[in-house]
This record gives structure tokens, sequence and C-alpha cells, in this order.
């Protein structure tokens, strides 16, 4: 069986999932948390995006001016990769550093979720479970 690979159509159609995105955001809580970095979600759905990207920028741009090594692991921990942020900012070049790893750490967890739906959906085991 192939791994599927999910487009930005697929992370739209998934961002309108309740389920997905509440499980997107016990995501992030749990990988922000690993850092004693707090993430709060209200359950609201419909600003998901909106309230979790305001608290993770922040953290994000205090990472990135004070904890450089910190915020190097949560992104080791996320599974973001440094070349993925340099192609997506050669993409949107506009678009502040921070706010633009805020946007991709989002994506990944958003992938992360999709990908133990898949293997859910298919009755297999998933390799990020426990991810």
């Amino acid at each position: 069986m192939s791994l599927p690979s999910f487009s930005e159509d697929d992370l739209r159609k998934a961002s309108k999932r309740e389920d997905l995105i509440r499980e997107t955001a016990a995501q992030i809580i749990k990988d922000f948390a690993e850092f004693d970095l707090s993430i709060g979600f209200s359950g609201n759905v419909h600003d998901f995006y909106q309230e979790l990207f305001g608290q993770m920028k922040q953290h994000v741009a205090y990472l990135l001016s004070e904890k450089t090594e910190k915020f190097l692991n949560l992104l080791y921990r996320i599974d973001v990769d440094i070349s993925d942020i340099e192609s997506y900012q050669m993409q949107v070049p506009e678009i502040p550093f921070d706010s633009l790893v805020t946007e991709l750490i989002i994506h990944r967890e958003l992938k992360k979720v999709l990908m133990r739906d898949f293997f859910r959906r298919t009755g297999n085991d998933s390799p990020l479970k426990n991810a």
C-alpha cells in the first residue's frame, strides 16, 4: 500500500471536518506542551485557525529571538524541515518569518492527523499513532 501525499486541496478539505480540527488542535497542544509552551483551544472549530495561530506565533517569535535551539528542537519534534521553510519562504516572501513557520507547523500537524485518519479508515495500524 502506498502512503497518501496530501495536497493543499486535501488540507483545505480536512480543515472543514470538525473531528480533524479537534484532533489537530490536540496534536498542536501536545507537541508545544513538550517544550513547556502552553496553547489553549476553546473548542470552537470555526475559529480554530485564528485562535491557535495567534498563540503559536507568539511562541515561535519568542523561540526565534530567545531560544534558537529549543525552536529547532520543536521543528524537529513536529517534523518541519528547514528546507520546507526555505522553499515556502521563496514562494511567499511577503509573509513574516514567524507567521510563515507557524503556518507550516499547522499544516504539518494537520498532515499527521490526516495520516492517522487514513490508517484508521483503511484498517491498518498507523505508524504515527504516538507522534
